[in-house]
């Protein structure tokens, strides 16, 4: 049979034009711009309870030393890229006609970074644009023409899993939500940034120096019977002995060192007068080098209960030794 009756005639409709990467990097970004409006709500919140939503201690909002802590930066996250991948799909729709599945859109945002407050992925501390670029492009070449009605977000899972899929989301969603509000509320100490300043002091075996460790408790929970249970760091540096300085004395000669108040609470603003004081005292040996500690156990009362919180120190005492 000849080819030319088994051919199909053209339609004359030649396929849609991909958007440009321009086009799909803007679509991006306006997502990205509406999740935080959305999520303002909730960032105020986290605020109120002390968490460092808008400049935190280090990597995420919350400080990571232990199973909980990352839970709770992991159950952030992903609400955060879910969120955002919900929004930024839907702007790729309106913006392009194209559209990406919901999940390959969340896998993508979770991957490159490109989501508020996520701080599980590798190229977490890049700069933002290059996370919108690289969000941009896997986003550009998995798109799709857009029907006459957008893809459901639960498109990509097989229709006999739906249901569930959906009851676990509007289960595991609040859940999620809720222990971050309650780990916030319940660890909400940090140091001052600003004080005390930087010591560097040089090595003499077996000399007591002292450091002032001044707390913070942003949240609006009363935090009380504060107490000092180790610390981290080089071992040049050992605890001898904890609390607050004398206001008054006759110099010469330090301060006396009274044994912390039972009583004692913290300030949300880190006052320095209310300190607690180090006793610190070097080692026989020290490596050449700089040795410094790195971080202090605290155990304290919140909400009527008793919680543990390494807090890493942002003006560490140091020892320079020859």
């Amino acid at each position: 049979m000849s080819s030319t009756l088994t051919e199909q005639p053209g339609t004359g409709i030649s396929p849609p034009a991909r958007p440009s990467v321009w086009r799909v990097g803007w679509a991006t970004f306006i997502g990205y711009v509406i999740t935080v409006v959305i999520g303002l709500p909730i960032v105020i919140g986290m605020a109120a309870l002390g968490l460092a939503v808008f400049n935190g201690p280090g990597r995420g909002i919350f400080l990571h030393y232990d199973v909980w802590s990352w839970l709770a930066e992991a159950c952030i996250g992903l609400l955060a890229a879910g969120l955002t991948a919900f929004v930024v799909r839907d702007s790729l729709h309106q913006r392009t006609n194209w559209e990406v599945p919901y999940w390959f859109t969340f896998a993508t945002l979770l991957l490159t970074g490109y989501a508020p407050l996520l701080a599980l992925t590798p190229l977490y501390g890049a700069t933002a644009p290059v996370s919108l670029a690289a969000a941009t492009l896997i986003l550009r070449w998995r798109a799709e023409p857009a029907g006459a009605e957008p893809r459901k977000w639960l498109g990509g899972v097989p229709r006999a899993y739906r249901r569930r899929v959906a009851i676990g989301l509007a289960v595991g969603v609040p859940l999620m939500l809720g222990y971050v509000f309650a780990y916030g509320a319940t660890h909400p100490l940090h140091t001052n940034k600003w004080y005390p300043p930087n010591k560097v002091w040089s090595f003499h075996p077996g000399k007591l120096q002292r450091y002032d460790l001044s707390l913070e408790a942003g949240g609006p929970f009363a935090v009380t019977n504060v107490s000092i249970v180790g610390v981290e760091g080089s071992p040049i540096l050992q605890l001898e002995r904890v609390g607050v300085e004398a206001r008054r004395w006759t110099p010469p000669g330090r301060p006396a060192l009274r044994p912390l108040p039972t009583d004692y609470s913290p300030d949300s603003i880190g006052d320095a007068e209310k300190a607690i004081t180090l006793e610190l005292r070097q080692g026989k040996t020290c490596p050449p080098g700089i040795a410094k500690l790195d971080a202090v156990r605290i155990r304290y009362t919140v909400l009527d209960g008793r919680h543990e919180q390494r807090i890493p120190l942002e003006q560490p005492p140091q020892v320079r030794c020859p």
